[in-house]
């Protein structure tokens, strides 16, 4: 579809990460295996030392990686499928990652009226319009992840009609949807995270439990902009592989 907006095309330092996470994904690099120096990285590929550097360091951030000074950049042992805490990454990535093949379905997709609950989350008024979807990511074709995401209609009115919002997959992958769809960057969360099980989660029949008391986690997310402006609110279910994630803690100098 050609909404009108220009197609950003890849830098070298992504199409150098892209690779790297792909041999990650293939075992070309094993977990806890060496990656090959920034040399031998820039003279293979024929680019910069920064550009690898560059390449390095959004590996490190999204968790693919982890860096020993004075030795080297090591394939890091269990990166984990979903981070909930830290989660501006692209889930399809993440289970790529991890060897899985990934996989997207959308439920539904419609517009409805923000309630009561919608517009104090939202900042909006009683009865303005939202987009409401519910969509599944799957690894090996096992749904791990459900989606259910409210989006105000202004926040992507100006770059796209109601009907392309519909379309299944238009808000994927969901944060570049708002940096590139409707400049609207999400510069941080809120989130809040509840154990919940099986039973009590109202999941539809895509997910199926053998154990009604099997445990999964819901998280409650608010996405806000630049200016502090809510533009998303989402409930996401973490079944199985998806429930377990690893995070980064740091403490400040005191």
């Amino acid at each position: 579809m050609d909404n009108g907006l220009p197609i950003r095309q890849p830098s070298l330092a992504d199409q150098v990460y892209e690779i790297i996470v792909n041999g990650i994904s293939n075992g070309t690099y094993p977990p806890g295996s060496l990656l090959p120096s920034e040399n031998q990285l820039a003279e293979r590929f024929n680019v910069s030392r920064p550009t690898i550097r560059a390449a390095f360091a959004r590996l490190v951030e999204r968790g693919y990686v982890r860096r020993q000074r004075g030795v080297g950049t090591f394939v890091a042992d269990s990166p984990s499928i979903v981070n909930p805490l830290y989660q501006l990454l692209d889930v399809q990535e993440r289970i790529s990652a991890r060897g899985f093949a990934p996989g997207f379905q959308q439920l539904k997709s419609e517009v409805i009226e923000a309630d009561d609950e919608i517009s104090e989350k939202l900042y909006v008024e009683k009865g303005s319009p939202i987009l409401h979807v519910h969509k599944v990511f799957t690894a090996d074709d096992e749904p791990i992840i459900m989606f259910v995401n409210y989006i105000p209609a202004a926040v992507f009115q100006e770059c796209l009609t109601f009907e392309q919002a519909l379309e299944p997959g238009a808000t994927e992958p969901f944060f570049e949807f708002f940096s590139k769809k409707c400049s609207r960057r999400v510069k941080y969360l809120t989130s809040l995270i509840k154990p919940k099980v099986a039973k009590d989660s109202n999941l539809p029949e895509i997910f199926q439990f053998e154990d009604p008391s099997t445990p999964l986690l819901i998280v409650e997310d608010i996405g806000y902009d630049a200016n502090d402006d809510p533009v998303f609110f989402s409930l996401e279910y973490l079944v199985g592989e998806a429930s377990t994630f690893h995070v980064i803690r740091h403490v400040e100098n005191i």
